[in-house]
């Protein structure tokens, strides 16, 4: 285990859509934001053909762009 000599304003356990939605809307929100998950970066995949239109537009009222 390791310590953080910084403190934070936020820290969001599980970093899966919800989470990292979370917070990153938290962080663009001027918050000090700590994300913790227990697996590897890069092991959810998310399915963008159930990715619904309304999703699709969520995503992009965040700044985040598809394809």
């Amino acid at each position: 285990m390791s310590s953080f000599d910084r403190s934070v304003d936020v820290a969001v356990v599980g970093a899966r859509a919800a989470g990292a939605a979370t917070a990153m809307l938290l962080a663009k929100a001027g918050l000090s934001v700590l994300v913790l998950d227990r697996d590897r970066p890069g092991t959810d995949t998310l399915s963008t053909h159930a990715l619904m239109r309304g999703g699709v537009r969520q995503l992009h009222r965040w700044g985040l762009s598809i394809g």
